[in-house]
């Protein structure tokens, strides 16, 4: 049983079907973008200590942050809880996905997925370019991801230079509309997956000002693979290389 997003994806791609109790509803969305048909027909929970008695899972992986009468509950049903920390590196997706191999028993799955990602990593590194893009993911909001995020890293592997590195903040910047005009960077990064809603927060960046001064330079990425730490972001890094190298000649038009 899973009861966080990003164990829900990772345990898809390790055991097949029958071995999972459930995992969260959040999983419904992503699962289709990410790993088509895997989630189909397998039962969602909202992570209730209602459901952890109901369906007495084996094993159940959760956040750090999980609550505490889900934990209380999973003891009396004798269901160890493996918590599964946040990625903020490739290397803590290695040591992650390692981790849940071994507690679900697909040690040699977990294997091959890291091996995977690495050799996307390998290839990406041997082909970057020599002069780095700039770029810096904006989505409207108050900050932007800088040092120790895993978005960073994924900027990094795909050969571009993150923007927000060189601010004075570490994880997070604060960073607004006119600061991203100011700062001139070669493209923005903006967060989406098919099944996420707008937001009003998203408002800010179909300002006139960005949609003229970055036409054809806002470059979608797949949120999830950002906010989870899983081995698809190697996959992430991938398409951003390819999205930089269409960029269109020359600078932003102001």
């Amino acid at each position: 049983m899973s009861t966080n997003l990003c164990s829900d994806l990772l345990l898809l791609m390790l055991v097949p079907k029958e071995r999972i109790a459930s995992i969260t509803h959040l999983a419904t969305g992503p699962a289709a973008v990410l790993l088509p048909g895997a989630a189909d027909g397998v039962p969602t929970n909202r992570a209730t200590a209602e459901e952890v008695v109901a369906q007495v899972p084996d094993l159940i992986l959760a956040s750090p942050w999980s609550a505490t009468a889900l934990r209380r509950l999973a003891a009396q049903v004798n269901a160890p809880v493996v918590e599964i920390d946040a990625a903020n590196s490739f290397a803590d997706i290695r040591r992650i996905t390692r981790e849940v191999g071994q507690a679900v028993g697909e040690p040699a799955r977990a294997e091959a997925l890291v091996a995977q990602m690495d050799r996307t990593l390998a290839e990406l590194a041997a082909t970057a370019p020599e002069r780095p893009i700039e770029v810096v993911a904006w989505n409207g909001g108050d900050a932007v991801p800088g040092q120790g995020t895993l978005t960073h890293a994924i900027i990094e592997a795909a050969g571009a230079r993150n923007l927000s590195a060189r601010l004075p903040g570490a994880a997070a910047e604060s960073f607004g509309l006119e600061e991203l005009l100011a700062a001139r960077p070669q493209a923005i990064l903006r967060g989406a997956d098919r099944f996420d809603a707008p937001s009003l927060r998203d408002s800010s960046g179909e300002h006139a000002v960005v949609q003229a001064g970055f036409a054809g330079r806002q470059i979608i990425y797949p949120a999830t693979l950002h906010a989870c730490g899983l081995p698809q972001s190697a996959e992430a890094a991938r398409q951003l290389r390819t999205a930089l190298e269409r960029l269109p000649p020359g600078d932003v038009r102001w």
